[in-house]
């Protein structure tokens, strides 16, 4: 018994003497409990200290620093009348600028950045707390905003931030932000200079930021460097694949840069948006996806003699397909059946002025094939051939090319086509009294024309000069001029309307329209000149698109004489030196075409254009039926205006 009493009393007197006897000693006890990690029993002790001494301010901050780590809410509406200011006034100076520095981080932690502000402004320039109450100062700028207001307080911790790399790396950020701001500044204003100024600091400072990789691309649009630009954001892209707008500015570039597929490759896998709204990202897929055409194409061309008629029905086949090293490669093959009238006795034809019986109709047919190849955007080679089973047969060919401008485009190149304006130009025919063989001909032509302008004023023109030749076809010249323009008259949602006015002059050196020997039977005038006004209208609605273009011509038109057998003195002699007289004439020409394009499916379009032309020289009509079919399902199918199955005619595949 004795024992166990001697025990409990030997207890007693031990936790007595380690119990703090007055408030500094409960303080120091809830600093080290504090330290520890034990917040609660922290703040019974600093609740202890607070009894025995409420007024000493390093108790009251003891206190409310424990409290705020056991219940913030209740440590945030404390905090604001915690402290005595006449307290913390009697406070030695270097020991107030210590606690006003621990409060202003108190308040930092807690979120009152009013009274943090405070805390770290009451803190003076002398004390060696003045760093790191500058510290807090420039803490608080960064949440406010402030990056450049952050950077003067932090040049003023620099003592501070240079034992903590948390605060180092603030500053970067806040100089960084500064920086950025400084370059967006620039960047709007088109300060190169300055632009590049900023860009160095920030590439210095954070050299794979998003934000850096961005700057590079802008500060290189605005150099005018392209490639650069092109680099810097697929850089930007590979780091961020979701950076807002890289992908959009990347498909921008690719198209600058002349690279079609790339930009359409871009806007397919990194922004769908994009390529859902942009006609020409949409343009480009349709080239660029596989697919083929076909189409029945009939014309029927009227001249003023009874064998100057040609009726030409065709059925056409294309495949297209792309690779982005290669470019593009196109195939057409086409079935041409070419038809004209009986020829009556009496009518100069082949070697005979003057045939002595009526000849049967001419006619013809064959398989004629065209390959174009695009290695890239802006440039085209083409290779083919008309029928080879026609009596007379040509190889044709072009290189074509186009440059883009922000105002406009140009088109210019050299091609060898075939002249389809009587069944002898086209595709030959036999002299009934010789057996001869002749006509077939081809325009062998230089041209360059330019389109300027927008949806609502557009100005066009073109330059042409062509030596024509065929086989006992004497060789010819021409030269060629065209301007016109088109103003949006009305528009509305989906639909477009324009006028304008046109004007076409041409000449040819001889007059060889005619079909005896030596001539090729193709329109070949002095002087012909046109000149009215034209109007277009086109429309989308839903799956369907159409347009209707016209024009009223005055059309004035004078041939020169010309002999029979211009390639054959001999026998112009023997037939007494006829001569075809020379004519002039002048009128109203007329010319109106409808096309309709619609979707089927998602890759398959179909489509019908007819086409009508009265004129001094010739009466035509032209009807097409086609359909396209792509091996994938596209963006948009329907091609606003419709575009028929294009030949070899004018064509880059772009």
């Amino acid at each position: 018994m004795g024992l166990t009493v001697a025990l409990i009393a030997t207890i007693a007197l031990a936790s007595a003497a380690s119990a703090p006897q007055d408030a500094a000693g409960w303080r120091a006890q809830a600093d080290a409990l504090f330290a520890q990690g034990d917040t609660r029993r922290s703040l019974a002790a600093a609740e202890r200290a607070m009894a025995l001494d409420p007024a000493d301010p390093w108790t009251r901050y003891t206190w409310i620093r424990a409290l705020a780590a056991v219940d913030a809410d209740a440590a945030r509406r404390a905090l604001p009348s915690m402290q005595n200011p006449e307290a913390l006034k009697a406070l030695p100076e270097e020991d107030r600028a210590r606690l006003e520095t621990s409060l202003g981080y108190l308040c930092l932690d807690l979120g009152i950045e009013p009274l943090a502000a405070l805390h770290f402004g009451d803190v003076p320039a002398a004390s060696s707390s003045y760093a790191k109450a500058q510290a807090g100062l420039a803490i608080l700028a960064v949440r406010r905003g402030n990056s450049r207001q952050a950077l003067v307080h932090f040049v003023a911790a620099r003592a501070t931030v240079r034992q903590d790399p948390s605060l180092a790396e603030l500053e970067r950020d806040a100089r960084y932000e500064v920086v950025l701001r400084e370059f967006s500044t620039a960047r709007d204003l088109r300060d190169a200079n300055a632009a590049g100024r900023a860009f160095s600091v920030m590439d210095e400072l954070r050299p794979n930021h998003p934000a850096t990789l961005q700057a590079r691309a802008d500060l290189a649009d605005l150099r005018g460097d392209q490639p650069a630009r092109e680099r810097a954001l697929r850089e930007l892209l590979a780091v961020d694949p979701q950076a807002p707008g890289a992908a959009s500015q990347l498909a921008d570039t690719l198209l600058a840069l002349n690279q079609p597929y790339e930009a359409f490759a871009v806007a397919r896998d990194l922004a769908p948006e994009r390529l859902a709204s942009d006609a020409v990202l949409q343009a480009i897929e349709r080239d660029w996806v596989s697919h083929a055409e076909a189409a029945l194409d009939w014309r029927w061309r009227n001249g003023r003699t009874d064998h100057d008629r040609l009726e030409l029905p065709r059925a056409l086949v294309s495949w297209e397909s792309s690779h982005s090293r290669f470019g593009r490669v196109r195939l057409l093959a086409e079935a041409a059946y070419p038809e004209s009238d009986d020829i009556p006795a009496g009518e100069p034809f082949g070697s005979s002025v003057a045939l002595a019986d009526r000849a049967e109709s001419q006619s013809d047919k064959g398989i004629g094939a065209l390959a174009q190849w695009s290695p890239r955007n802006g440039i085209a080679f083409e290779f083919g051939t008309t029928a080879t089973a026609f009596e007379v047969s040509n190889v044709l060919g072009a290189i074509r090319l186009r440059s883009d401008t922000d105002g406009g485009s140009w088109s210019y190149g050299m091609d060898r086509t075939a002249v389809e304006e009587s069944l002898l130009s086209y595709a030959g025919t036999r002299d009934p009294v010789s057996g001869q063989a002749w006509g077939g001909v081809v325009r062998n032509r230089a041209y360059l024309e330019g389109r300027f302008g927008d949806g609502s004023f557009e100005l066009f023109g073109r330059l042409a000069g062509a030596m024509l030749d065929g086989r006992r076809v004497d060789r010819n010249v021409e030269w060629r001029a065209d301007a016109g323009f088109l103003q949006r008259a009305a528009s509305g949602p989906g639909w477009s309307a324009r006028v304008g006015g046109a004007v076409t002059a041409a000449g040819f050196a001889d007059n060889r329209s005619h079909f005896t020997l030596g001539h090729g039977g193709y329109f070949s005038p002095d002087k012909f000149l046109t000149v009215g006004p034209a109007f277009d209208l086109q429309a989308r609605s839903g799956d369907r698109s159409f347009s209707i273009e016209g024009s009223v011509e005055w059309q004035e038109i004078r041939e020169e004489s010309s002999v029979y057998f211009p390639e054959d003195a001999a026998l112009q002699a023997a037939s007494g030196d006829p001569r075809y007289p020379s004519e002039s004439r002048d009128g109203v020409g007329l010319r109106l075409a409808a096309s309709i394009e619609w979707r089927v499916t998602e890759r398959t379009v179909a489509g019908v254009r007819l086409e009508g032309v009265r004129g001094e020289d010739a009466d035509q009509v032209r009807l097409q039926v086609y359909t396209r079919r792509w091996t994938r399902p596209i963006s948009d199918p329907v091609q606003m205006p419709p575009v028929p199955m294009r030949m070899g005619d004018a064509y880059l595949m772009n």
